[in-house]
């Protein structure tokens, strides 16, 4: 059960938009720490372990004018999204069969160099070789992105892969196959009967194996196979990764998501504690993934040169544009009630000057909106009575919290069903080939057997209202699945003059 070429030949690994890799996020995050990296509309960019194509073919779409190229040892892979850049018309990125450590020459050729899903599933030595690859390739100003698994979070999770490894092993011995989805049906089949097993009050453990499945229920099944039962997955220290990264001429930049580098949500002690650490950010970040047991990080890095400035400037502030997952669903006097649009999971919090900016922030959908359009916004309401300096406060608080990204351009996205859709032809392919689709804001998803055929209807002539009537005899339906695809934002919005 090694991971070998043969089995991503057989269950190929479904690859998503990396919406928390996309480059806007990325050289967001660089400048913000002194870095002048390319923006995304003129830069090129390197996938390491590319699969499928599904990230970096919808960012070569989004950005005609950039230079992107993908590398995986799959064949499969490769040859899927040759597929998919052909079918997308797609002639500025390029997919590479083979070895990273044999096919990546180019020295300081890339801006941003994404990396995910790679790091903690390969053998030390190519570890090694790869933060090589990274620190030869990564331009001057560039930023890389990497993820794996994590200690001490990730002990728990490797306590499921060996119960599954073990169930599948004997699977092998049992039915003779070795076809990743034997194997991965003989591994779930042990962990279940565990779970059954340790039904006793109070057996921590069989709790822990039982959320674990329910967790697994709605998971792809090459996510599962290649997670749980790959002869190679092995978590790492935070601080042990930034040693290595260290060794090979790279420090550490900041996490994809800045708000999970904020204690703000942990209290006083905390805090306290953090403080008397001298402000060694590396002692910090790996005091916090043993305080909130971190499973899993998406780190950037850049070349070790750079005196990095971990003093956020407003001025580069201003120069970004601001984006939130966040739309106002209720409220009362004391509470407001949000909803997080790609996970629906909903948040309380009080009415206040952040619950109000939130709102207005969430008004610009996924196109986001700039510091100045924010200032005129709020310039006659007079429940956000804010001044230049107290709405920047309340902007960075809204970012360490999480509720809004910081990005240095966004998509132009429709907010309402009116005139002629358009989307892109990366979502036109994708309805043809299954459910997974990818919205204008970079993020991919499983969509509903009517909002596909609303996607597989837009033919860039058509007005919302045909295509409503066209698609489904209960127009009430459709239309509400329409809003949700304007939600998610998969309508391209008009080119302001």
């Amino acid at each position: 059960m090694s991971m070998t070429i043969s089995s991503y030949e057989e269950l190929p690994y479904t690859t998503f938009a990396l919406r928390g890799a996309h480059p806007s996020r990325l050289g967001a995050l660089a400048r913000l720490h002194g870095l002048d990296t390319p923006l995304p509309d003129n830069c090129s960019v390197l996938e390491i372990g590319c699969g499928t194509g599904g990230n970096l073919a919808h960012l070569a779409y989004l950005y005609p004018k950039s230079r992107f190229v993908g590398v995986d040892i799959s064949p499969a892979h490769i040859s899927l999204a040759r597929e998919l850049a052909q079918g997308s018309s797609l002639s500025n990125v390029e997919f590479r069969l083979g070895d990273f450590a044999e096919i990546v020459t180019e020295a300081g050729a890339f801006d941003y160099i994404m990396c995910h899903g790679v790091y903690s599933w390969i053998r030390p030595d190519l570890r090694e070789r790869l933060m090589e690859v990274i620190k030869s390739a990564l331009s001057a100003e560039g930023v890389a992105f990497i993820s794996y698994n994590v200690l001490p979070g990730w002990r728990q999770r490797g306590a499921i892969r060996d119960i599954m490894k073990t169930g599948a092993t004997l699977g092998v011995v049992r039915d003779q196959s070795s076809d990743p989805r034997a194997l991965l049906a003989a591994g779930i089949e042990l962990l279940t009967l565990v779970g059954a097993t340790r039904k006793k009050g109070g057996d921590l453990f069989g709790t822990f194996v039982r959320e674990a499945l329910e967790r697994m229920s709605d998971s792809d099944p090459s996510y599962l196979f290649h997670e749980f039962l790959e002869e190679h997955n092995d978590a790492v220290l935070f601080s042990d990764f930034i040693g290595a990264a260290s060794n090979h001429g790279l420090q550490f930049l900041s996490e994809a998501k800045p708000a999970l580098m904020s204690c703000d949500d942990l209290g006083p002690e905390v805090s306290n504690y953090l403080s008397r650490l001298d402000g060694d950010i590396i002692a910090r970040e790996q005091t916090l993934d043993m305080l909130r047991n971190r499973m899993f990080r998406e780190t950037l890095l850049c070349h070790s040169a750079h005196q990095l400035k971990r003093d956020l400037k407003a001025s580069v502030f201003k120069s970004l544009r601001f984006v939130s997952d966040y739309r106002l669903i209720s409220q009362s006097p004391a509470k407001a009630r949000f909803e997080e649009v790609t996970s629906q999971r909903s948040v309380e919090t009080p009415v206040d000057e952040h619950s109000r900016l939130l709102v207005r922030i969430g008004e610009w959908g996924y196109s986001g909106v700039s510091f100045e359009q924010l200032q005129g916004a709020i310039g006659n309401d007079p429940s956000l009575s804010l001044g230049e300096r107290e709405l920047m406060h309340a902007i960075v608080r809204l970012w360490r919290s999480g509720f809004i990204e910081a990005v240095s351009e966004a998509p132009n996205v429709k907010h309402v069903a009116r005139g002629v859709p358009k989307i892109s032809p990366i979502a036109h392919y994708q309805t043809r080939h299954g459910n997974l689709v990818t919205a204008l804001q970079h993020k991919s998803f499983h969509l509903s057997s009517l909002e596909l055929n609303i996607l597989r209807a837009v033919d860039g002539e058509s007005l919302f209202e045909d295509i409503i009537k066209k698609v489904g005899t209960d127009t009430t339906e459709t239309r509400r699945a329409t809003e949700r695809l304007l939600t998610l934002g998969f309508f391209a919005g008009e080119i302001e003059s």
